[in-house]
């Protein structure tokens, strides 16, 4: 079998199943292509077992996927060898003047809210142009019961619990803070059953961690802007910037998005969550470094090596 340098996986001691199932895929491929599926080995447990691998000094590179605390403390343990950080996000989503309203409320909802709004990239506040902010907002509440509860075992099921109590209840009090501060919610806010409902809230004042912070959850933020530029400095004054989304039917306004926002990606008429392996998918700023995607992963964890021949 040919020699690999293998690899070790880590989950998150709350996930851990979805991790041991990919592992047991891996070493399936591994076999069928005569290499040693022992490549790929799996370690649970938490903070003293991650920080065990993350400074052994045979750890060649660290990637890591979480929040941007953990990645910075990560960082620092592993230094100096190489880190792949993949980190938090509240990510933006733009809409303008002339964007196709049904569009891009389609978009909200399928990006707002997917996984239960537990994706660094789903969308958390959108921008609005003046123009079109009452009608987007009144087609988005009109459209909000398609987005179901329930079970996550059923099909239909689009917004289940979040991953535990912990975090329904950080949520909440998240958005009651900013409705103690102004903000208005224009629905959910309020659990059914363990999960908490769809949720949109506008006017959040910017300086809250609703706003400001990764929510994590099925929550998005409706804000009103009066031109584009503003639209761009909101969604730039943030720590994060993973990927972020606009609408528009003008191919001026696409390119201005791309030249002006300081984000790892921008995405133009489609959610910000989009991926696809071609990509290289990765953030700026407190998002994280590195770059994820096949191709650029495998970029990622190489060492350029200069030889030098004199004859």
């Amino acid at each position: 079998m040919p020699l690999v340098r293998p690899i070790i996986l880590k989950p998150a001691p709350n996930t851990p199943l979805a991790t041991l199932w990919a592992v047991h895929i891996i070493r399936e491929a591994l076999a069928e292509h005569s290499v040693n599926p022992g490549a790929v080995q799996l370690v649970t447990g938490g903070i003293d077992v991650g920080e065990r691998l993350v400074g052994d000094p045979r750890s060649a590179v660290v990637s890591f996927t979480g929040s941007a605390a953990v990645g910075h403390q990560i960082a620092k343990n592993a230094a100096p060898r190489k880190t792949v950080l993949e980190l938090g996000s509240n990510t933006g989503f733009i809409v303008a003047a002339d964007a196709s309203i049904p569009q891009a409320v389609d978009a909200v909802l399928r990006g707002g809210f997917y996984a239960n709004g537990q994706a660094c990239i789903s969308i958390q506040r959108v921008l609005l142009d003046k123009e079109i902010a009452q009608e987007f907002q009144a087609q988005l509440l009109e459209r909000l019961g398609e987005v179901a509860v329930g079970d996550p075992r059923s099909a239909q099921t689009r917004v289940a619990p979040v991953i535990n109590e912990a975090s329904t209840q950080r949520i909440l009090g998240w958005i009651n803070d900013a409705a103690a501060h102004g903000a208005q919610v224009l629905a959910g806010g309020e659990l059914e059953g363990r999960a908490l409902k769809p949720t949109v809230v506008r006017d959040v004042p910017r300086d809250l961690q609703l706003w400001n912070e990764e929510i994590f959850g099925p929550v998005i933020c409706l804000e009103t802007v009066p031109d584009l530029d503003t639209a761009f400095e909101i969604l730039n004054d943030s720590r994060y910037g993973p990927q972020a989304a606009i609408y528009s039917s003008s191919l001026k306004t696409a390119f201005r998005a791309i030249d002006t926002l300081k984000v790892g990606g921008v995405v133009v008429n489609e959610i910000p969550g989009f991926r696809s392996d071609i990509m290289p998918y990765g953030g700026v700023k407190d998002s994280g470094i590195g770059r994820e995607g096949p191709r650029f992963a495998i970029e990622e964890f190489t060492v350029t090596r200069m030889a030098l021949i004199r004859p």
